[in-house]
């Protein structure tokens, strides 16, 4: 297979992979609806990362650190799915620290944007 079939069609590849999630848990593995679908919404969302960074939009990195900063707070949500037992407020600190921290390790992808000289 080679790279360009893979980045291609992102959203076949996604879709593949959240139908053999329903798969599985139809006929082998007793996950919720809610399971099955914070599954696929980190496949989806590490879809979205992978076309970002294969796709290096004119954005100055913004495309990027949305889809890093989407995956992690689906898999911050798909932990809570499965049992992590936090409060509200723990996963609310932890998003807004998973931000900041998107924030400061990307920040280097980012640049302003430069404005003509006035007159």
């Amino acid at each position: 297979m080679s790279r360009d079939e893979l980045t291609g069609e992102p959203a076949l590849w996604a879709g593949l992979v959240a139908a053999g999630v329903q798969l599985v848990a139809a006929f082998w593995l007793p996950l919720t609806n809610e399971m099955v679908a914070g599954v696929n919404a980190v496949v989806l969302a590490a879809a979205g990362v992978w076309v970002a960074v294969t796709t290096r939009t004119p954005d100055s990195g913004g495309s990027i650190k949305a889809a890093i900063l989407g995956l992690l707070q689906a898999g911050i949500s798909l932990a809570v799915t499965f049992g992590w037992d936090a409060s509200p407020e723990q996963t609310a600190t932890l998003m807004t620290f998973v931000g900041l921290a998107v924030a400061m390790f990307l920040r280097q992808t980012s640049s302003p944007k430069t404005v003509g000289a006035s007159r």
